[in-house]
């Protein structure tokens, strides 16, 4: 409550200090003077017009300059006009983000013409604003590239890279999670789509450094992706794109001019809704507009491998289907064995396409512009982007390829933008009344929402029919023992008997196996004999344990894998996580800026508040009938025979007495077994025994259990924040007494948690200014970041500590802490004992990770302090209070805190020198910081259970990483269409977030993450620009790097913990440190009519209005670390050897890797509705062929670490395996099994994909 208090407070201080304003936003400066005299121009009116739409304007001071802000970045014509002199309109002008775009005017003097004076404008050769580094690419540049995200977009910029990232965009040698998306200045969260159709996007912005004060929270890059908005006019277009079709039901059913079935539509339409009239009914301006666009996809494989993949022939896994189970004769004896464990390369067939990958997405984007007055504008807009896919999953694409799970994403956001500019005031003698000019505030709020569903296609949320197989009834009978001094048969219990089977069409590729299994063996009469004592072999359907131990199957239990290389047929597992997940992540935003020029100084004030709300949810719903059967009769196990007296006596057998007894009820019945009686009907305190497997799932439901008995003491079938156990979202926020003490009104506590709802909060002061021709781009930002959440007060201990500065309850350490405290020792050490209970002697202390022996002496091995019982922390009241507030847990409240929020202070400085007009130095000092963005989720259940999990922790203390980035760049015009920009750049990345061992912690030592890590990139980029000159128009950038760190990714030192060494920190190369890459984008084109200048065939100009346009990318390889050791890499899971490093870590490198990605169309003018009186309209039609991976070159983006092979590691050769080879079921089946599984598609690129598209613009 006092964090929101704060956070409400401080947000209505900075509210009042400044005025609000949208991220991203360029602007237009300039001059205005007569074409022939040179002298400035006063009180021109200068207009941006989108379409026709004035979106911004502005009047030029006595000397004739002008300075237009904000502007949404993309491309504008201006319009001047003043009084005697021709009215100009300079078209195509770009206004990029973040930039000001520097425009010099010219006025011819004469009549004021109705005509205007026509002028393309051309791309300035330098960018002289000394801004942000990285690159802009355009709406004419995109709507010519083969890329069709604004994501590969980007990749085409200088310092950016997907090398060793599995495709994520790394900028700059930082981290992939590094890296931030705005879309229309709107912040895309962690993990949600950026998906937009290619119509709609106006601009892509990559800062690749020199990033402003106005972005936060970024310690890496900014991909900035404006969309395109209304306009006066009507325009729009519709576009197809394919490159084949599935025509039948097998993955092999494809015809096209590629084997993946890409099929893409997309539309968009732009205009006025309303308009304003003048006094006799003529439209003037439009009072609202619109912008539209969307796009459908669906693609049977969005990422295909260059070497395909592998599956069982359909007619082989037909038979097995039919014939899962043999009876074989294995090292001698008979066993029941899969016949999926003899399979031959004659078996297998190779694939062109992957199977049951494919996706279908929507996405959409569109801006309503509402014109206020001249100097007042609101913005509504927003994006969509849905997608349902198939997560493709190698290990099941053998056999079990129709199991591959659903992903079901959807992101949306809107935001509400409001500017308004002050005019700027002029006295009567025509100079500036006010020192303050161009001043304008905006506000922008925008809400995103990013949720995700995975299920199982065909089960949804009927969660028992996951792991159904089928009806198996149970017959039990009583066993008795002979009782000398009684003469009689008492009873000891209950013994099964007999199990039938009747199989489910629900999974029926997994009840086949147990079906076959109960057609196996003959019928085999019980042995009474058993029931008295009797040790005589089990039958084959006696019981569960027989029916597993010959490969049948019971529900909630998954085939055998083949050989621990590739999942069986109806195998159901999702890899990333529970089988039947939900996420859902709110966000919202307000942002906002004022500006003013005031004197030769452009200051920006602004501030940023955000809250995210972050809930998760996970279930592995097959596992719920083991839980099932674990709770239900849990209370009635034992029998009533406390006395003899309890039982009932019969004489089945003649004199011989028999004592049965009924089932003793207990007082410890689970609450599953009481909602399952009332559901069946049965008595709920009575003790029928329930059969669970002869149950029908429609019976069962989730609220059935408890939270407790899904949590299971760690061994969790569930996970939840933000819901609860049984997935619905919680309102609210629960206080964090709540997971321990709220109960439901069953009285079952509820261990319901809060959803991560850190705040981020931001100011910050930018000022633009020229000093002696050099201009200067200066910022600070003040970021504050609060986790909103509990941790831990010390994360070595579980409860709390006594301090050698309180006072301890022992005299005897009382005593030694007053008169034998070594000085060095603080009052605010943690004490150690000897042992835990009744403890004796101080063995140690410690001062947050530094450990100190009883003298005071520093240890580098804490495990010194260790007694028998392990490591003893004085803990306060442990003696009278031993247990935590959990069950089964020594977690305690009072071992937590609240998160202490993290300020951080961001100094930002850059300036350009221009030299000449020509030539100019330019560079920057950013410090950048960055909330967490993974591993900070508060877990209390894992907290609580980590004595029996083991599991890795989150570290809720986590704090931001930080980036100090240092840039210096020279840019040089070389021709009159030609130039060359050259950057050094140095980036220190420190705070970096890594995985480390808490040694000695108590209750255990466990494994969570660190604030430890840090690195260094760096480098030098060249970009070589040459504008259209003749047909040819090119973009060329060459990338040197070098980034090296302790950690590329949070999980680098995993096995390094695990194998239980300390956290040793050493600076090797990044697993994505790319040392060179050459990208290179071309475009060819014909113009038409006198402009064309291309080959004639029959007098024709055959090649007007047609290009080619060309990205190529030429990169080094990514390091990897060799090993001297082989390893059985294909197992899916537990795999033989161990690394053994053969030189140093990231020592070696895969290779260069090359793509060119080709675009090849044509312009085809139409012109609609010549008859006589009518109009002409225009329509254009574009004809393109696009090609990906145009000489279809094989790329190997992984290889083996003993081997370096991308097809083969070594296992199957390697003389230490053999004999583990020999003893598999059929070692001849195993080796073509595991050829086939170490020729993995995901060690290479992607493969040549051809497209074929249709768009029609008017």
């Amino acid at each position: 409550m006092v964090r929101r208090v704060f956070s409400s407070i401080a947000l209505g201080l900075f509210a009042t200090v400044s005025a609000f304003a949208q991220v991203g936003a360029g602007s237009l400066k300039g001059k205005v003077a007569d074409k022939v005299s040179k002298e400035p121009l006063p009180f021109v009116n200068v207009a941006v017009e989108n379409r026709g739409t004035v979106v911004a304007s502005g009047t030029t001071d006595f000397d004739g300059n002008y300075f237009i802000k904000p502007i949404d970045p993309g491309s504008y014509d201006v319009v001047v006009t003043y009084v005697g002199y021709q009215p100009l309109k300079q078209t195509g002008v770009v206004v990029s983000g973040n930039q000001i775009t520097f425009l010099d005017l010219n006025l011819s003097q004469g009549l004021e013409l109705k005509e205007f004076e026509v002028v393309q404008y051309q791309v300035p050769l330098i960018q002289k604003d000394g801004g942000a580094s990285g690159g802009t690419i355009t709406r004419e540049d995109i709507a010519r590239m083969p890329q069709r995200s604004a994501a590969a977009i980007a990749t085409t910029v200088a310092g950016t890279s997907t090398a060793g990232t599995d495709g994520c965009i790394i900028i700059g040698g930082a981290p992939t999670e590094n890296t931030y998306y705005y879309i229309d200045g709107v912040k895309v969260p962690a993990g949600a789509g950026t998906g937009l159709p290619k119509s709609a996007i106006e601009e892509v912005q990559v800062i690749t450094g020199g990033v402003p004060a106005n972005y936060g929270d970024v310690s890496g890059g900014v991909i900035n992706i404006t969309t395109r908005g209304p306009s006066r006019s009507f325009f729009g277009g519709v576009e197809y794109l394919t490159s084949g079709f599935k025509v039948g039901s097998d993955i092999t059913d494809i015809v096209g001019l590629d084997k993946y079935a890409f099929n893409q539509v997309e539309a968009s339409i732009s205009g006025p809704l309303f308009f304003k009239k003048d006094s006799v009914g003529n439209k003037t301006r439009p009072l609202l507009g619109f912008f539209l666009s969307g796009q459908y996809s669906n693609i049977v494989d969005n990422d295909p491998s260059f070497v395909g993949d592998w599956r069982v022939r359909p007619e082989k896994r037909d038979e097995l289907l039919a014939n899962p189970l043999s009876i074989r004769d294995i090292a001698g004896s008979n066993a029941v064995v899969y016949n999926s464990d003899f399979l031959r390369n004659e078996d297998i067939e190779e694939l062109r396409t992957r199977q049951n990958a494919g996706r279908v997405s929507y996405v959409a984007s569109g801006k309503i512009d509402i014109a206020t007055t001249e100097n007042i504008s609101l913005t509504l807009g927003g994006s969509v982007d849905y997608l349902d896919r198939q997560n493709f999953n190698r290990a099941n694409s053998l056999l079990n390829a129709d199991n591959n799970f659903r992903y079901t994403d959807l992101t949306w956001r809107g935001f509400l933008r409001f500017v308004q500019r002050f005019p700027n005031r002029s006295g009567e003698d025509g100079e500036q009344a006010s020192k303050i000019k161009n001043a304008f505030y905006s506000i922008q709020l925008d809400y995103s929402r990013y949720t995700q569903r995975v299920e199982d296609q065909e089960h949804g949320n009927k969660f028992f029919d996951y792991g159904y197989v089928g009806r198996f009834n149970t017959f039990r009978a009583p066993t008795y023992e002979f009782v000398d001094t009684l003469g009689a048969f008492v009873h000891t219990g209950f013994r099964d008997t007999l199990v039938t089977f009747v199989p489910s069409e629900t999974n029926g590729d997994v009840a086949s196996i147990t079906s076959q299994y109960f057609n196996l063996f003959p019928y085999e009469a019980f042995d009474v004999a058993n029931l008295f004592g009797g040790q005589g072999p089990s039958g084959p359907y006696e019981d569960f344990n027989a029916i597993r131990a010959g490969n049948g199957l019971l529900n909630g239990e998954r085939p055998r894998n083949l050989y621990n290389l590739w999942n069986n047929i109806g195998f159901i597992d999702d890899p990333d996580g529970g089988e039947y997940r939900r996420r859902q992540t709110d966000q919202f935003r307000l942002t906002a800026m004022g500006s003013a020029d005031i004197g030769q100084h452009a200051l920006s004030v602004g501030v940023e508040y955000e809250q995210l709300v972050d809930r998760r949810y996970s279930l592995a719903p097959a596992g719920l009938w083991t839980r099932a059967r674990e709770l239900a009769n849990f209370h009635i196990r034992n029998l009533n025979d406390g006395s003899l007296s309890n039982a009932t006596i019969t004489y089945p057998l003649g004199t011989v007495p028999f004592y049965t007894f009924d089932r003793l009820v207990g007082s410890d019945q689970p609450f599953f077994d009481r909602s399952l009686r009332e559901a069946l009907g049965l008595d709920p305190n009575g003790a029928d025994f329930i059969d669970v497997d002869a149950i029908d799932p429609s019976v069962y439901s989730l609220d059935m259990f408890s939270a407790e008995e899904l949590i299971n003491d760690g061994n969790s079938y569930v996970t939840f924040n933000g819901y609860d156990h049984l997935g619905n979202r919680i309102t609210g926020r629960p206080a964090f007494e709540d997971f321990f003490d709220k109960r439901d009104a069953n009285g079952n506590f509820t261990r319901v948690q809060a959803p991560f709802a850190p705040i981020y909060m931001a100011g910050y002061l930018m000022d633009k200014f020229a000093f002696d021709d050099i201009i200067f781009n200066v910022g600070v930002r003040v970021d504050r970041f609060d986790a909103n959440q509990n941790t831990l007060k010390d994360k070595f201990l579980w409860r709390p500590a006594y301090t050698a500065g309180t006072e301890v309850p022992d005299s005897d350490i009382r005593e030694s802490l007053a008169n034998g405290r070594p000085s060095n020792i603080g009052d605010d050490y943690v004490i150690y004992v000897d042992r835990l209970v009744d403890p004796t002697r101080i063995v140690g202390y410690r001062d947050g990770n530094v450990w100190y022996s009883a003298t005071g002496e520093e240890l580098a091995d804490p495990s010194v302090l260790r007694s028998a019982e392990g490591i003893a922390p004085y803990l306060i009241d442990y003696e009278s209070d031993p247990n935590g507030d959990l069950p089964g847990s020594r977690l305690k409240k009072s071992a937590f805190e609240d998160y202490r929020p993290a300020v951080n202070i961001m100094p930002r400085v850059a300036f350009s020198f221009p030299i000449s007009d020509e030539a100019l130095f330019f560079a920057h000092y950013d410090i950048l910081t960055q909330r967490p963005t993974s591993a900070v989720r508060l877990d209390l259940p894992g907290l609580a259970y980590i004595e029996t999990t083991g599991d890795i922790m989150n570290n809720p203390s986590l704090k931001p990483s930080k980036t100090i980035d240092y840039e210096l760049g020279f840019q040089q015009v070389l021709s009159k269409s030609s130039s060359l920009k050259i950057a050094a750049f140095y980036r220190e990345l420190r705070d970096m977030i890594q995985i480390r061992n808490v040694q000695e912690a108590w209750p255990r030592t466990y494994r969570t993450y660190d604030n430890i890590d840090f690195g260094t990139v760096k480098g030098l980029s060249l970009t070589y620009d040459l504008r259209r000159t003749g047909n040819i128009w090119m973009r060329a950038n060459y990338t040197l790097q070098f980034a090296d760190g302790t950690g590329s990714d949070p999980n680098t030192s995993l096995a390094l913990i695990n194998s239980g060494q300390s956290n040793l920190r050493v600076i090797n190369s990044l697993n994505f440190d790319q040392r060179h890459r050459i990208q290179i984008t071309t475009d060819f084109r014909y113009g038409a009519g006198k402009d064309y200048n291309g080959p004639m065939l029959f007098g024709k100009p055959i090649l007007q209005r047609t290009g080619v346009n060309l990205v190529t990318i030429f990169g080094s390889g990514t390091p990897y670390s060799n090993s001297a050791q082989i390893v059985q890499e294909g197992a899916i899971a537990g795999g033989q050897g161990s690394y053994r490093l053969d030189g140093g870590v990231n020592g070696a490198r895969l290779p260069w890797q090359f793509t060119a990605d080709m675009q090849l169309d044509r312009d085809i003018p139409l012109n609609m509705g010549k008859k006589e009186g009518d109009k002409a309209k225009a329509v254009d039609l574009n004809i393109y062929l696009l090609i990906t991976n145009l000489l279809n070159t094989r790329n190997i983006t992984g290889v083996y670490r003993a081997t370096g092979s991308p097809t083969d590691d070594g296992y199957l050769a390697a003389a230490q395996y053999q004999n583990d080879i020999a003893l598999q079921t059929d070692p001849q089946s195993y080796a073509d099994l595991y050829n086939v599984k170490v020729n993995d598609p995901g060690n290479f690129g992607a493969p040549r994909t051809i497209r074929l598209g249709v768009r029609l613009s008017f």
